[in-house]
């Protein structure tokens, strides 16, 4: 079950806010996008076993693997926007909303899973 944000005025079914819960709906909804995720959150607890961060102390492993898999898909929706090389007002709407996805929530319910 997916990491779930309290019942407040600022939730949106469940997750922290409507950016977050649009996002994960789409890359959830789709098969292909979705085993693309589950592909992103297996490379990222690879690599976080191999991380300075971890073995330094900063971070544990599941954290790790928690920040690598919300950059991944960070950076997954950067390349499928369609109007990232525009300039415009609904370039800057797109951006700004992604802006406040909760990537780490969004990550945490690829990991669980």
């Amino acid at each position: 079950m997916p990491a779930m944000a309290e019942n407040d005025d600022t939730s949106y079914n469940g997750w922290s806010n409507y950016e977050t819960w649009c996002v994960n709906l789409w890359l959830s909804n789709e098969e292909g996008s979705y085993r693309h995720c589950r592909e992103l959150a297996t490379d990222a607890a690879v690599a976080a076993e191999d991380s300075c961060l971890v073995s330094d102390g900063i971070w544990t492993i599941e954290e790790a693997t928690r920040n690598l898999l919300s950059d991944a898909l960070k950076e997954l929706l950067d390349e499928l926007n369609p109007l990232a090389a525009q300039a415009s007002v609904f370039t800057d709407l797109i951006n700004a909303a992604l802006c406040d996805v909760n990537w780490h929530e969004i990550a945490e319910s690829f990991l669980e899973e």
